[in-house]
């Protein structure tokens, strides 16, 4: 690779990151909507499955929403409430953009076309998108409009739920493909829940994997065709190439910036992937942070933009010193990582790739770490280490009063426990006496003295108050 095409896969690279982060972003949220599937799955799996079946059946909507939102590159993505700690909340999934909420949907999966219509038909749900299992939509249809007809009390809840109801979860050109109760229902096994969310993860990774190079490929055309085409173009005025082979120059110099482009971002979120799915999240993370093409470009121009602040006046010598710190430190280690591992992996761009991307995060934790600095302390690491001290403190002044709240309520409970069996004995004691002297009134008493230690009270206190319910008019209380 020459100087040249080096200069321009580093500025592609650069380029492509800020385009591809947001398709990153998506693609991060599809597998958390798995991880939470799966996670559903275990929580419930000691619950009836036809009752579980409704948590998985939102959860395989919304994971069905934002792969399609991925696939067409739309901001808008789906949320349970429940996943954002609102189990309780009347909407069952709310469809954003950014941090705006912009449609609430009511899902309800029954085991009957019926009980979900009837379900659905709740006058509190008033306007929001009704969804139901996609293989009894046509029968909910159906019953709704026959409902409406028969001019029920319930027709307006009807008529609403018929105007908001939809096939599946959608919004404008995004949509899940559906989902039928039997596939919510399957779903309840985790082992079938994992089985589900590693299909998604491993399609959303390839989305994510072709999309970002496409427009890397496309980035990567415009920046190297144009360079060639000025380059060209003087060439051609000077009279130094003819004006066809400079066309021809230049097209095949930019079909070359496009697959520079898709090769080096693809391999970059293929290696991203691949990291998150056998080392985990973690390092995943810092190895997305940490592309060396990105890193090499943006040290440069970091490095220029700290030392025109301080010129200025803008930032202190110290802040100047641990910025330019960090970006050499980082950049050194990518670049004898990359040497070491293109020797490693003798195939063209890929070794390189790896061993810069670790380089460039054994780099990033060696500065944050304070180990290796060109200036003072790493301001950071001293920031912390007193965060730290103070922490400590604070513990420490907080565990005897925890200690001693603990001990506290260990009397209390051992107090309450000893009452309540005391009060317990007794009501036993009473219903004995009442067997041996055939009483019912000592029975009933005994009976009371027993549901006090757990907060109940019998509606009847004695026969005089029963015969009296019995006699009377009013509705009897259970």
């Amino acid at each position: 690779m020459n100087n040249s095409t080096r200069y321009n896969a580093i500025f592609t690279g650069t380029i492509a990151d800020q385009q591809t982060q947001d398709l990153t972003q998506r693609t991060q949220r599809i597998f958390t909507d798995t991880e939470h599937l799966s996670n559903l799955a275990r929580k419930w799996k000691n619950v009836h499955a036809d009752k579980a079946q409704g948590h998985m059946f939102e959860q395989l909507e919304v994971i069905k929403f934002n792969f399609d939102a991925l696939k067409k590159d739309s901001d808008i993505y789906a949320q349970t409430t429940a996943s954002m700690g609102l189990p309780t909340d009347p909407v069952d999934i709310v469809i954003k953009r950014g941090n705006e909420t912009i449609r609430e949907i009511q899902a309800k999966s029954c085991n009957s076309a019926a009980r979900s219509t009837f379900a659905l038909s709740n006058e509190k749900y008033r306007e929001m998108q009704r969804l139901a299992p996609s293989d009894q939509h046509s029968e909910i249809e159906r019953l709704l409009k026959k409902r409406i007809e028969a001019g029920t009390l319930k027709a307006e809840d009807y008529e609403q739920t018929l105007r908001n109801l939809k096939k599946s979860l959608s919004h404008d050109e995004i949509a899940s493909t559906g989902t039928q109760y039997k596939e919510a229902f399957d779903a309840t096994n985790p082992d079938l829940a994992d089985k589900i969310a590693n299909q998604y993860k491993l399609d959303s990774a390839l989305i994510d994997i072709h999309k970002s190079g496409m427009k890397a490929g496309k980035i990567g055309a415009c920046v190297s065709g144009g360079l060639t085409a000025l380059t060209e173009s003087y060439s051609v005025i000077k009279g130094e190439k003819e004006l066809s082979k400079a066309v021809i120059d230049t097209a095949i110099s930019s079909a070359k910036g496009y697959a520079t482009g898709y090769a080096v971002t693809a391999l970059s979120k293929g290696i991203t992937h691949t990291t998150s799915h056998f080392l985990g999240e973690t390092i995943s993370k810092s190895l997305t942070r940490s592309n060396a093409h990105v890193a090499i470009a943006a040290g440069v121009v970091n490095s220029a933009k700290s030392i025109t602040s301080y010129i200025n006046g803008e930032i202190e010598f110290e802040n100047l010193s641990n910025e330019i710190s960090h970006t050499a430190i980082t950049s050194t280690s990518s670049f004898y990582y990359g040497a070491a591992g293109q020797m490693l992996i003798p195939i063209p761009v890929v070794g390189a790739l790896v061993g810069s991307s670790v380089g460039y995060l054994v780099g990033n934790l060696i500065y944050q770490s304070g180990l290796l600095a060109l200036g003072d302390d790493n301001i950071l690491v001293n920031e912390a280490k007193e965060r730290r001290r103070q922490i400590e403190q604070l513990c420490l002044q907080v565990i005897p009063q925890i200690q001693e709240h603990r001990r506290q309520l260990e009397i209390q409970i051992t107090q309450n426990n000893e009452l309540r069996k005391q009060g317990i004995d007794f009501g036993f004691n009473l219903i004995q006496n009442a067997i041996e002297s055939t009483d019912p009134e000592i029975f009933i008493l005994g009976l009371n003295k027993i549901g006090e230690q757990f907060g109940i009270i019998l509606p009847y206190q004695d026969f005089d108050e029963f015969d009296h319910i019995m006699k009377s008019n009013e509705a009897f209380v259970f």
